[in-house]
């Protein structure tokens, strides 16, 4: 019926369309020949002041004066305007009539057998000329608003991103400044004492070669005056004596004590440099740990729970190591302690702030890291216990894991020996890196709202997991 409809005024329009301008006449006038144009059209082919044309339509003669205005074609002229605008309207896909409603449920157009229909049935609905102007003025109020905001729209976060920026540009040269004096300190010293071992170490050259050469010379009047005294004391009297008194003079010079090979004021002075350079080298260690300890404020010193070990579990003195003992132990089964699975926790637990600890893992396999919530299961197996574990396996198949629930498999290019285990409380993270070369091994995501410790599991006796200073 619409497609009809549409047709209709097509062709209707087609008919009281003007030849001249080819839109819908307007004040149509007729002419002697018959045809019919818009008056003002016509009146500009006769041209000012009038003066008598050729029909546009069929060249007949036109004279000024016998026009007629044809006022019926005009009324239907703009009843095609009115069924052309009508039959354009948008209508409904579904019943083919004009969407001349407005849902307000539903914010949208609806035809009257919408309206009567599931679901608009109980909707409240309206006219939709009433709906439109009201919401057009809403529009305009907020296009108004928006405006004005637009106007008002003074954004500073590239100022304070430009505030940033210069704190860390003036943050890094204030740094490399500080490492500049301080190579430059270091380098001072370093000369100043350096100086003073290669005089030492010249003035104790000297001396080792007096030393060597008051030895040799030694040496050599021991070998002569032996020789001497084994062929003097076999002479006759007379001869023996005459220059006896030359031969006991040697004799006592070669009584007197040789020279000490290093002086006892060169020693003291090696021995006072000697101290220097511990008291050096122990200062630069402590400056070094006092420094990192400073400026890694994260890592944290973790040690295992005793608390919390499975009797299959064997702990070092120190709480550092653990290996899977070759019998279980005979311990107080408490609320803390696992007993369905080979697991222990660290401690300290965190609840909240960015933390990380490392550890080292021997050869072997069928071992785990990572942290598990306060109210992980503990009396149960490993599989019942994952929704509340974040933790790197490998299996006894050599097969790497991420272990969550639910567990899924990694492809590793390397074996991790030393892993740094690093959470982000509020964010929600839990990171695994190669410690040794700091490459990422793993990643996840989690929501945490209780106390988080780090766990260990265990399950081979040829390993063992090892917490790091």
């Amino acid at each position: 019926m619409a497609r009809a409809v549409l047709a209709l005024g097509e062709s209707l329009q087609a008919e009281v369309t003007c030849s001249v301008c080819l839109e819908l006449f307007s004040e149509p006038v007729i002419t002697e020949c018959g045809h019919n144009f818009c008056g003002r059209c016509l009146a500009a082919v006769l041209g000012v002041p009038p003066r008598p044309a050729a029909c546009p339509q069929c060249r007949a003669p036109v004279a000024p004066g016998s026009l007629r205005p044809n006022r019926s074609l005009g009324a239907v002229a703009g009843l095609a305007e009115a069924l052309g605008d009508e039959a354009r309207r948008p209508r409904c896909p579904r019943h083919g009539e004009a969407l001349s409603l407005f849902c307000e449920s539903c914010r949208g157009p609806l035809c009257p057998r919408c309206r009567e229909g599931s679901p608009h049935r109980h909707h409240r609905a309206r006219p939709a000329e009433e709906a439109a102007r009201e919401l057009r003025e809403t529009l305009q109020d907020n296009l108004d608003f928006l405006q004005k905001e637009k106007e008002d729209f003074k954004p500073e976060g590239e100022k304070q991103s430009d505030v940033l920026l210069g704190k860390v540009a003036s943050e890094r040269q204030r740094l490399r400044n500080t490492f500049e004096q301080l190579q430059r300190f270091l380098q001072e010293q370093e000369g100043v004492l350096l100086t003073q071992l290669d005089q030492a170490h010249r003035e104790l050259t000297e001396e080792q070669c007096q030393y060597v050469s008051s030895v040799s010379e030694r040496t050599s009047l021991l070998d002569t005056l032996i020789a001497e005294i084994e062929k003097k004391r076999d002479q006759p009297v007379v001869e023996f004596l005459m220059d006896v008194g030359k031969t006991l003079s040697s004799c006592e010079a070669a009584k007197a004590p040789i020279p000490e090979p290093v002086s006892p004021e060169l020693q003291r002075t090696l021995e006072s440099l000697s101290e220097t350079s511990q008291l050096v080298v122990d200062a630069v260690a402590k400056f070094k740990v006092d420094l990192l300890s400073k400026i890694d404020r994260e890592r944290v010193k973790v040690t295992l729970d005793p608390e919390t070990a499975s009797s299959d579990l064997t702990l070092s003195k120190d709480c550092k190591t653990v290996r899977l003992g070759d019998r279980q132990q005979n311990l107080c089964d408490t609320p803390k302690r696992f007993t369905g699975s080979p697991s222990i926790l660290g401690c300290p637990g965190f609840t909240g702030g960015r933390h990380y600890w490392e550890l080292e893992v021997g050869d072997g396999d069928s071992w785990a890291v990572g942290v598990a919530v306060e109210s992980v299961r503990r009396k149960d197996s490993l599989s019942m216990a994952l929704g509340k574990i974040w933790a790197l396996r490998l299996d006894w198949n050599g097969q790497y894991t991420a272990l969550h629930m639910p567990p899924a498999l990694l492809e590793l290019k390397e074996e991790p020996r030393r892993i740094r285990v690093h959470l982000d409380y509020e964010a929600g993270q839990v990171t695994f890196y190669n410690a040794e070369n700091m490459t990422q091994i793993l990643q996840f995501k989690a929501s945490f709202t209780e106390k988080v410790f780090p766990y260990f599991w265990l399950c081979s006796q040829e390993t063992y997991i090892q917490l790091c200073d």
